[in-house]
């Protein structure tokens, strides 16, 4: 009987702390709202990365954004309350796949999940996946 109280209490002390969190509204999902603070987490991220031409998803949950000598494009994507940072460099590229306006990448990363960047044309989503399709291995 004892176990049943126990499990009970458990379910509702963990319910009890999901309803705080909603009703509190302390969770955050994490987005990209400019390439300035895009280029600005670069900075923090890895000091003496210079950001170039950059483009930023429509949903606001992606960017991409190359360095200015040209080595390197920074893929950052908003997973969860933070940022996730790669930097793409030649091989790290598994597939980038237009969708319409849409461009699905996959790295050769298995910890990190592929990534669909929403654009608002055909042309950008083109421009910056033969970018990524340059780097594939």
């Amino acid at each position: 009987m004892a176990l049943v109280w126990f499990i009970l209490g458990s379910f509702l002390g963990v319910s009890a702390m999901v309803a705080m969190n909603v009703f509190l509204k302390i969770s955050k999902i994490a987005q990209i709202g400019t390439l300035e603070e895009a280029s600005r987490l670069l900075d923090i991220d890895s000091i003496g990365f210079e950001s170039g031409p950059g483009v930023l998803s429509s949903d606001n949950l992606s960017a991409l954004v190359e360095e200015t000598n040209g080595d390197r494009i920074a893929l950052l994507a908003a997973r969860g309350d933070g940022v996730v940072i790669r930097y793409l460099v030649s091989g790290l590229v598994k597939a980038a796949r237009m969708d319409g306006d849409d461009l699905g990448i996959k790295l050769n990363d298995f910890t990190f999940a592929p990534v669909t960047m929403k654009f608002d044309t055909h042309q950008t989503a083109r421009l910056w996946a033969d970018k990524l399709n340059k780097l594939q291995a």
